[in-house]
């Protein structure tokens, strides 16, 4: 049941806003009766991904309660000394959370790495992967950490159980944090019309995102990647399209996802964290992982960069302890050499940016790349580096990943023969060979042989996708404000315009939502 579903918007959504209106005004602890009523419906919205995938978080979530529980118990005074056993209920927690995800996630590909080492036909395929154990796993982890740190007391059983498993950010997050939403949880209260309005406005744009922008582009983008998978070479101009269709893909798809996951909180008066704020504007690497899954980032830099060392003992173990968060954070993604190279190209570029940062700092390079010449340079120096990691992301496999780059390259078969093809059509020599100057559609066959890109959809959708990333605000700018300020009639208001506009949007993006599609981080 996506968020973007039928069933969700037009049966699942309006029973919880009408149960949650009545429990609001009937019970005489509406906060409590309001905990317990979300509890429920998100207990029925995960189990709609499958009962055996419910009864492995209940597991958990039981599970970790007892070990914070038990890492809450007050000690005496002085002896945390002489007891030991603390960091060691504290490790074997963390062993306990991290076991599952390592089974259903990473076993297949270990066990394939492990028959290749040794030469022999092992193979091993896990029982599914549980929708969101990525991010529950994270989120739990963050809470027992901080239970151990004495930083948050274990509440009730049930308490914990709507922390971890509330529907609006169980299977893709953000990856919250009990300090942010702990309180809010425990202070749930009747619907306010305010929160419905912006709720919806968020809900109505990451819908149009997903739908008319994301689901649309990413055909485009599949094809090209699919094509290149089987042994079809592509042409420099067709890889390269299809590597900016799938940035856009990914960049629309996920964003639509914060949006509605944040609108859907807020509806219910729960203000959840920004997770996606203009990454593509970033100016360099640094900033696009202040911007990019911002609470993935802040959980791998707390509880993976900082323990590691972070910047504490010198630049080149800084540089290190970065390079290696980025490579666990590659893995976190998928199980695969493909994921674990593009976190090794994201630790590295995040080491040459924070390297040319403090080697700029003070100098006249600064204070020219401030400028706004400068600034749309970074901008678009970031995005090429950004775009050319998503190829290995997007790859099936590294084969697939060589074939895109060298065609990206504007190269062929002859320079990556893996996948040679006797109908390859890429190369300076297949181009030329096809060029007739005497047919009027010869450029255009020559630069695009393969029809991936057909007609004039494709590249009007690149085109409004390009103008939205870099020319409008994002939704949080418009519906609270934020970085840059309101942006003037792009702030949302509530108004008869505003309400017409987002109408036409939910209708068009609701006449296209029957399509089978999925969220891109679902995989993750």
């Amino acid at each position: 049941m996506l968020f973007s579903s039928y069933p969700f918007l037009f049966c699942f959504l309006p029973l919880t806003l009408l149960a949650w209106a009545w429990a609001s005004r009937a019970a005489a602890r509406p906060a409590q009766a309001l905990a317990w009523l979300l509890l429920l419906v998100s207990l029925v919205f995960y189990a709609f991904w499958g009962l055996g995938f419910l009864a492995l978080l209940l597991a958990l979530i039981a599970m970790n309660h007892a070990f914070g529980t038990a890492l809450a118990a007050p000690r005496p005074e002085g002896a945390e000394k002489r007891r030991p056993g603390r960091r060691g209920i504290f490790v074997l927690a963390l062993a306990c959370n991290l076991l599952p995800l390592v089974w259903f996630k990473y076993a297949g590909f270990l066990v394939d790495c492990a028959a290749r080492l040794c030469g022999t036909d092992w193979s091993f395929a896990p029982p599914g992967l549980p929708l969101g154990i990525s991010f529950y796993t994270f989120i739990q982890i963050a809470w027992l950490t901080g239970v151990y740190r004495r930083e948050i007391t274990p509440g009730g059983l049930a308490a914990h159980a709507l922390f971890a498993s509330c529907f609006t950010w169980v299977i893709s997050g953000p990856i919250v944090r009990y300090g942010e939403m702990g309180p809010q949880l425990g202070a749930l209260s009747g619907l306010r019309a305010e929160n419905l309005a912006r709720g919806f406005t968020l809900l109505a744009l990451g819908l149009g995102k997903k739908v008319l922008l994301a689901d649309s582009i990413g055909a485009y983008a599949d094809a090209v990647f699919n094509a290149a998978a089987r042994g079809v070479w592509p042409s420099t101009l067709e890889a390269w399209l299809g590597s900016l269709a799938y940035s856009f893909q990914l960049y629309f798809d996920f964003s639509g996802y914060t949006d509605m996951a944040i609108g859907l909180g807020l509806m219910l008066g729960l203000r959840l964290p920004e997770n996606f704020a203009s990454p593509y504007k970033a100016t360099g690497i640094v900033d696009f992982w202040r911007r990019w899954h911002i609470t993935l980032g802040a959980w791998l830099r707390d509880f993976i960069y900082i323990p590691l060392g972070g910047n504490r003992a010198g630049r080149p173990r800084q540089y290190a302890n970065l390079f290696l968060t980025m490579l666990i954070g590659g893995a976190w993604h998928g199980a695969g050499w493909t994921f674990i190279l593009w976190g090794a190209l994201h630790g590295a570029m995040l080491t040459v940016n924070h390297f040319f940062r403090a080697c700029a700092r003070g100098t006249l390079a600064e204070r020219l790349l401030a400028a706004a010449p400068g600034r749309l340079f970074c901008v678009l120096l970031t995005f090429f580096c950004i775009n050319l990691c998503w190829v290995v992301f997007r790859a099936p496999n590294l084969d697939a990943a060589m074939t895109m780059y060298t065609a990206l390259a504007g190269a062929g078969p002859e320079v990556w023969p893996p996948l040679m093809t006797p109908d390859a059509g890429a190369g300076l020599a297949g181009f030329l060979a096809r060029l007739d100057p005497s047919a009027p559609d010869s450029l255009m066959a020559a630069l695009l042989p393969n029809r991936f890109f057909s007609g004039w959809l494709p590249f009007a959708l690149l085109a409004v996708c390009g103008v939205i990333v870099w020319g409008c605000p994002n939704s949080q700018e418009v519906v609270f404000g934020g970085r840059d300020g309101g942006h003037g009639r792009l702030r949302w208001r509530p108004t008869p315009v505003w309400a017409a506009a987002l109408a036409v949007l939910t209708f068009a993006a609701l006449a296209l939502a029957s399509r089978e599609t999925v969220f891109l981080y679902f995989q993750f």
